[in-house]
């Protein structure tokens, strides 16, 4: 029986993985479903982004709310911090200094933990440029780097989305398998294989789709709506 559904928001929630306008339809959807399951947000934006959007697109109050990529998590009005801090916007902010076209995003000055950078060029060889610094800063083998598609990722090596999933449902006091958890990035694919059903959208990435259960035909929040209307009910 599923106890909890829970929404990655870019990509999933959106109209693509290219754009963060929200799909009205999968936001229908969602409200449609609000009386029948616990549903919650898992993403990597900030805590306040993610506890606006949670009340904007009619949650209830006290709905979970993983941010940060899994470093900490508001539930029933609880905020828990979920990793250690290692202060890494001071460490972004010297690698702004070493690596050209590195900046912040806009969420910059709001992120505790998981701190998240623009740059140009190429994801992965810009993930063994920042790594090779933190090498050189001591800090090999403590920090996460993940490109999420929108955004670099500095983020504690303990921390994860999966991580932050068994918390909550241990908070709950439900198993993780009772859990549908929906998702189309890199960032998401560690939670497939702790959920019972593990969903990718059609336009996931390739990496997301090997690990997903659940392989959906439609793209980002068509596919979130199609789902949760149509197939979410037979689970």
């Amino acid at each position: 029986m599923i106890k909890l559904v829970l929404l990655d928001i870019d990509g999933t929630l959106t109209r693509d993985r290219s754009t963060e306008a929200l799909d009205p339809d999968a936001i229908a959807a969602v409200q449609e479903i609000v009386g029948n399951y616990v549903i919650g947000l898992v993403t990597g934006n900030a805590l306040i982004v993610a506890q606006a959007l949670s009340r904007y697109i009619g949650l209830p109050r006290g709905s979970p709310v993983i941010a940060e990529n899994g470093c900490i998590m508001d539930y029933g009005g609880e905020v828990r911090e979920l990793c250690e801090d290692l202060n890494l916007r001071e460490t972004a902010l010297r690698l702004m200094k070493l690596i050209p076209g590195l900046r912040p995003t806009y969420q910059f000055n709001y992120r505790r933990f998981d701190i998240t950078l623009w740059a140009p060029g190429n994801p992965n060889e810009l993930i063994g440029i920042v790594r090779e610094e933190l090498r050189k800063m001591g800090l090999d083998g403590r920090v996460r780097v993940s490109h999420s598609g929108y955004a670099l990722h500095l983020q504690p090596i303990n921390s994860s989305k999966a991580v932050a999933v068994k918390y909550l449902c241990n908070a709950m006091g439900i198993t993780c398998n009772d859990v549908v958890y929906i998702g189309d990035s890199d960032t998401d694919a560690d939670v497939m294989g702790i959920v019972g059903y593990g969903v990718a959208v059609a336009n996931a990435t390739e990496e997301l789709k090997r690990r997903a259960k659940i392989m959906l035909d439609k793209p980002s929040g068509k596919g979130v709506a199609d789902f949760l209307r149509n197939y979410l009910p037979r689970l």
